[in-house]
């Protein structure tokens, strides 16, 4: 059989040059002289199929494989060999080719050994199983040394079982059962390590679970109070900022009422200031036109004396003349003093005319006027309304921010110059970046509308204010005395150094150095991290002993309560400069709006005043040139018939007479001044007239708007009270407020948006709820301390102890698995190891036979009885000898019986290769021909090579190879004949 096909080294040993060995034939020889290299041979082989001992390699150290050079030669950087096998039989089953190379490298600059199966890398385990696989292992028959066959002959029963336990593949077993017997030992001591875990985890569970049991208790109590609480002052929130709305509404319509009755009074006295200047004016006019008024009387009175002395000096005159005569003068001058009267009365009416038509001009535009201001004043007072609204939703807003405004700390600020020693609010007063502004807004809270004192004495002054003007509460930080708490020392150390750390609160804020004690009060115990994860691991770390805000605004307080989430509005800062802004640019508008209005409004009542006036001179003025135009017919009746009357008497028409005024009588002429006197005097009684009347108007005004004005005081002072008392509720409810909201702040960590966004139950009997706080309180302190940890503690021991628990059941049957793995390997074992020795006992004879031509052999277990610990004996009987012991056997004759033992093996268990390297170095010339003849039955299924010096062994050998060093520590194969072979042995001899 032809299996290894070829041996290529380079560097190994002593073969410094790359060296080719070629086997064409199932038995090959190698001879060559002592120290020649031949051995080196084997070595090679044993070496590239992993062999680790350096001793079985008949070396020290690993570098002693590797070329050390010569004289002439430098030694090598590594050592290589190949071997090629033929794998058509499939001998190594795990590689799928009909070829295979093993290599072996080993490089002295890396001291790597590398090994290789077809050119692919692989581990040393890898070729220690393909080695085991096909039987080509150091404790197998496959090299057959000189030492091999005495020590087998000398060897203990116990030690010469190994043969047999790798004939019979045992080997791989005991690798298996090796390796599973330390897996065995691990699970082992695995089992026993977590079982002591298991069990001291199991003596802590107990106590554990009853305080987590406990602390669970607390923390169901703890939330059903805290549910309560906050659900009452949830309740109690809704209903405050429902009230503090109704009254914020009434205040305002108080306040509009107010603001409504007191532009009226004022309105109300501008108009009755006005009525009296009026009134004075009437009253001085009447004066001058009374005056005027007698005068005329006076030359009316005058000039009718005169008239009649004319008169009776022209009666006198005509005595004499015709009474018809005389009836047409008087005639006449009745129609003269008619016509006169007539004129007179027709530019009355046009005059009254004229001023009619002007008077309606000016009360129509006036009325238009009127209107078009009526209407702008409407406008005003919608957007007053409009910003009125808007502001006070800003300071609600305002006041909802800053976790409600305080009333006590805006009275403060407000008469910060009356109190003294007033810095501002704390929030007035620093400055922060805007990546912190979240988390500084939800921790600060009401704080930062703490007010900033100089000293303990401006706050004694300031409260005195407050308690003095009813003007609410504050909280007051006094420079001079605060002694606020800081993290320091090892506890600052561990805090910086934990994940995630970014600062302490009043670090990251920044005021002025000298109010910096305030800042200190209010942020030097509050650590602000990055995450929700950093603020859970560093509250756990210090025991939860401070209060923790990450970046988006979660905060874990004292003693472990956590808040978190999202409110629609987290920033005071950016809200509180935004909404002041807001508000102080709706105020501006508002007072223009207000000016604006009270500067229409009394416009419009000036145009009111003066429409009113225009109305009543129309009305006066369309009564009179009413009694003018029915004068004005009168007087063209009365001409008419005196008209009449002359031309009866005398034949002429006054109407169509034009008669020069030269003849008029002198009498006639005092009747025109009269008539005209009596006209001017009838306009003035007319126009006193009318000022009487205005006159009595204003009077009655001022008495009337006297009594509005009085009636309207009144009715303010009553809305002054109302609205001071919904100030005074307005007041007290937003302490309340303020005071639930640093409940909710300071108790549980919880703006009113929070709060309110909380999914808490509807409080339906309030007064149960406030007992069951109560019956909660108490049942809190009966249950004494807890360690609120334990819950923690107490699930991840659980947890752990299921963990191990599970492990120890898992290893328990892992164990179990080994053992009865263990049980299985020792039965294959032993039935493999007994076939082995039957088979062989079998072929023993006959192999025995030819050796030693006759006799007997056979093969015998120390301990029968117990078949995987029993050693092998042999008992022999040489033809014509009885031997009871091997050792009385020669030296030859050991070797025999060593070499039929292992070829019996070799024919029940045959290797596909067998290095016999000098095996029958101790036999007689006819023992080696016996010897050499008996291998060639083998090698239809073994290929033999054949490390010789014998030349019985040399004539069988179907191939030689001659081992010289021609060079000094340099070996040289080649192939030689037989006769070569023989002079190459006889030299050495």
């Amino acid at each position: 059989m032809l299996f290894l096909r070829q041996i290529r080294a380079h560097g190994f040993k002593s073969f410094a040059d790359p060296t080719t060995l070629d086997f064409t034939h199932d038995m090959i020889g190698v001879v060559g002289p002592n120290g020649s290299g031949k051995s080196n041979i084997t070595d090679a082989i044993k070496w590239t199929l992993a062999e680790q001992s350096a001793k079985s390699l008949r070396g020290s150290k690993t570098d002693d494989f590797v070329f050390s050079g010569s004289s002439d030669r430098k030694a090598a950087d590594f050592a290589e060999v190949t071997l090629v096998f033929d794998n058509q039989k499939n001998i190594f089953s795990t590689v799928d080719t009909e070829i295979v190379e093993i290599t072996r490298k080993f490089v002295k600059k890396t001291r790597e050994n590398e090994y290789y199966i077809n050119g692919q890398r692989v581990k040393t385990r890898d070729i220690q199983d393909i080695a085991l696989e096909s039987g080509l292992t150091k404790s197998s028959l496959a090299i057959i040394s000189q030492g091999t066959i005495s020590n087998f002959a000398e060897a203990k029963p116990e030690a010469r079982r190994e043969i047999f336990d790798d004939a019979a593949g045992v080997a791989k077993y005991k690798k298996r059962k090796k390796e599973t017997l330390i897996k065995l030992i691990r699970t082992q001591e695995n089992l026993n390590r977590l079982e002591d875990i298991t069990s001291e985890i199991g003596r802590r569970l107990p106590s554990l679970e009853k305080q987590a049991k406990k602390a669970e208790l607390y923390k169901e109590k703890i939330k059903e109070l805290q549910s309560i609480e906050i659900s009452i002052l949830v309740k109690d929130i809704k209903t405050i900022k429902e009230r503090i709305q109704d009254l914020s509404s009434q205040r305002s319509v108080f306040q509009e009422k107010i603001k409504t009755l007191s532009n009226e009074i004022n309105l109300s006295q501008e108009e009755f200031d006005l009525m009296v200047n009026d009134s004075s004016s009437s009253e001085m006019e009447i004066s001058q036109l009374n005056n005027k008024f007698q005068e005329i009387i006076q030359r009316i009175g005058n000039l009718k004396v005169k008239k009649q002395e004319v008169e009776a000096r022209e009666a006198s005159k005509i005595d004499t003349k015709d009474a018809d005569e005389f009836k047409a003068i008087q005639i006449k001058k009745q129609f003269e003093e008619t016509r006169v009267q007539l004129s007179s009365e027709k530019d009355k009416a046009f005059r009254l005319e004229a001023q009619i038509n002007e008077l309606k001009e000016q009360y129509d535009y006036l009325s238009s006027k009127y209107n078009d201001i009526y209407d702008e004043i409407e406008t005003i007072r919608k957007n007053i309304s409009r910003i009125q609204i808007q502001k006070e939703h800003n300071e609600n807003q305002r006041q909802s921010t800053q976790y409600g405004a305080n009333q006590g700390a805006d009275n403060v600020i407000k008469h910060a110059s009356n109190i003294g020693g007033v810095v501002g609010t704390l929030l007035s007063l620093v400055k922060v970046e805007q990546a912190y502004q979240t988390a500084i807004s939800v921790v600060a809270g009401a704080s930062m509308n703490s007010v900033v004192m100089k000293s303990n004495v401006d706050v004694k002054k300031a409260v005195e204010f407050l308690k003095r003007n009813n003007a609410g509460r504050c909280t007051f930080l006094p420079l001079d005395s605060l002694n606020p708490s800081v993290i320091q020392g090892a506890q600052r150390a561990a805090i910086e150094n934990a994940r995630g750390f970014i600062g302490i609160a009043n670090e990251l804020v920044a005021i002025e150095a000298k109010y910096q004690t305030a800042l200190d009060y209010a942020l030097g115990t509050i650590i602000v991290v990055d995450t929700y994860d950093s603020a859970t691991a560093l509250a756990k770390n210090i025991n939860y002993r401070f209060n923790i805000v990450t970046l988006e605004g979660d905060r874990i307080l004292p003693h472990g309560a956590i808040v978190g989430g999202k409110t629609r509005s987290q920033n005071i800062f950016s809200s509180q400069s935004q909404t002041q802004s807001n508000s102080e640019e709706l105020e501006q508008t508002l007072v223009r709006l207000d000016a604006k209005e009270i500067e229409k409004t009394r416009e419009l009542n000036d145009l009111k005043l003066q429409r009113d006036q225009l109305r009543d001179n129309l009305n006066d003025n369309q009564a009179i040139i009413r009694n003018a135009k029915q004068n004005i017919e009168q007087y063209r009746v009365k001409t008419n018939e005196l008209s009449e009357d002359y031309r009866i008497l005398t034949g002429n028409d006054l109407l169509g007479n034009n008669q020069d005024d030269s003849n008029e009588s002198e009498s006639i002429k005092f009747s025109r001044q009269i008539a005209k006197l009596e006209n001017e005097r009838d306009e003035i009684q007319t126009r006193l007239n009318l000022l009487s009347t205005s006159r009595n108007k204003y009077v009655d005004r001022q008495r009337e708007l006297n009594e509005q004005n009085s009636g309207k005081r009144a009715e303010l002072d009553h809305l002054k009270d109302q609205s001071a008392a919904v100030s005074s509720e307005l007041s007290a409810l937003q302490e309340r407020y303020i005071a639930i909201l640093k409940r909710l702040a300071e108790g549980y960590g919880l703006t009113e948006e929070a709060a309110l966004e909380m999914e808490t139950d509807a409080i339906e009997n309030e007064q149960y709820a406030r007992e069951r706080i109560l019956v909660l309180a108490s049942e809190l302190k009966d249950i004494g301390n807890i360690n609120i940890d334990a819950i923690e503690e107490y699930k991840v021991e659980k947890e752990r102890f299921d963990y191990y628990d599970l492990q120890v059941k898992e290893i328990r049957e892992a164990a179990e698995k080994l053992q009865s793995i263990i049980m299985d390997i020792d039965i294959a074992m032993e039935t493999q190891f007994k076939k082995v020795v039957d088979d062989v006992n079998a072929a023993l004879p006959e192999a025995f036979a030819k050796l030693f031509g006759g006799g007997t052999a056979e093969l015998i277990y120390t301990d029968p009885e117990n078949i995987l610990e029993t050693g092998i004996d042999i008992k022999v009987n040489p033809p014509g000898k009885k031997i009871s012991n091997l050792n009385l056997l020669s030296g030859g004759e050991k070797s025999l019986v060593a070499l039929s033992v292992l070829f019996s093996i070799l024919k029940v268990r045959p290797l596909p290769l067998v290095i016999l390297d000098e095996a029958e170095a101790p036999l007689d010339p006819a023992n080696v021909e016996r010897f050499a003849r008996y291998i060639k039955l083998f090698t239809s299924e073994t290929q033999f090579i054949v490390v010789t010096h014998r030349e019985g062994t040399m004539e069988n050998c179907d191939i030689l190879f001659g081992v010289t060093m021609e060079t000094k520590g340099i070996t040289k194969i080649v192939k030689i004949k037989l006769v070569d072979a023989k002079e190459m042995v006889s030299k050495e001899d």
